[in-house]
């Protein structure tokens, strides 16, 4: 099963940002499992990649809600072995943070997704975490899933989610055809998407998680009480960077609203661990919210001047 990522604020980052040589678009796809007994067809949004120029197919999880741009221990060590370009970029001087674990970076990589192609990037690698890949399996012609694209490679530029049409872009300068939408404020939070909402008539941000796609909301306990009737609906344990973490889900009983446009009712979800209390209330976020609000439509982020745009 693909991770969740809802354990948001393990993940530091401690090493430069990538940059973008070219712009264009490339189409995703989603990743659907089964939590807790029920399917989900949309779980995640992958993302067909190519690495390094290696002759293999890979796809990546997009995740906003992580930090930095990573590839899977287990998954790619295989590659590692049959490929020692590989082994010779990794840097152990150079680290990024996750899980509260100190993880090595390769240096001077390339990642090429459908038109757009991003050259000489560091890239994480989480070791120990991912599915394990045989040196006789990188040999097949089977499309493995090996890490997280994460919004250090999107800085500076406008990301376009198109939702209905599974497709994503970046550019230079916004698009003719968004100019005339009614863009609000953003807040960026080492990279990560924070946007003002209204729930309950008081102004609240929560942070962008394409990571969470399954819930619209995900906030804390006291704060699900709140604009709820605090009686648990449904239940689901999820799995976040290989952590399994109980989460709860209560009817809203309060209005929410985005850029002054009401939004449909939904079911609030909460973690009730005070790791999460004190991660939400570090970055002053009333919690999370996913793809469920938006999948009709297009979200569009401009990251250099920290703007959002639903269409």
């Amino acid at each position: 099963m693909k991770k969740i990522t809802i354990s948001l604020f393990f993940v530091l980052l401690s090493s430069s940002l990538a940059l973008s040589q070219d712009y264009g678009c490339f189409d995703f796809t989603w990743e659907g499992d089964s939590i807790s007994g029920r399917y989900h067809p949309k779980l995640s949004i992958n993302v067909a990649v190519n690495v390094d120029g290696l002759p293999h197919d890979f796809t990546m999880q997009l995740d906003l809600g992580a930090v930095k741009t990573n590839l899977y221990g287990n998954s790619l060590q295989a590659y590692m072995e049959v490929y020692p370009s590989l082994q010779e970029k990794l840097d152990s001087s150079k680290t990024f943070l996750i899980q509260n674990q100190k993880n090595p970076i390769f240096r001077d990589m390339s990642l090429k997704m459908g038109d757009l192609e991003f050259k000489h990037v560091d890239i994480g690698l989480f070791k120990e975490y991912g599915t394990p890949i045989s040196t006789d399996s990188v040999k097949t012609n089977s499309v493995k899933h090996i890490g997280t694209l994460a919004p250090d490679i999107f800085q500076d530029k406008i990301l376009v989610i198109d939702y209905p049409n599974q497709r994503i872009c970046l550019a230079e300068e916004l698009p003719k055809e968004y100019t005339n939408l009614n863009f609000q404020d953003l807040v960026l939070e080492g990279g990560r998407i924070l946007i003002p909402f209204e729930i309950k008539d008081s102004n609240e941000m929560l942070m962008f998680d394409t990571g969470s796609s399954m819930f619209a909301l995900l906030t804390t306990k006291n704060k699900a009480v709140a604009v709820t009737d605090g009686e648990v609906v449904d239940s689901l344990s999820v799995n976040s960077w290989g952590a399994e973490i109980p989460v709860y889900g209560s009817k809203i009983r309060a209005d929410v609203k985005l850029g002054g446009k009401a939004l449909p009712p939904t079911l609030v979800y909460y973690v009730d661990n005070p790791q999460f209390d004190a991660g939400f209330k570090q970055m002053g976020i009333w919690g999370i919210t996913g793809n469920a609000y938006f999948l009709n439509s297009t979200v569009i982020i401009d990251y250099r001047n920290q703007k959002i745009a639903i269409k």
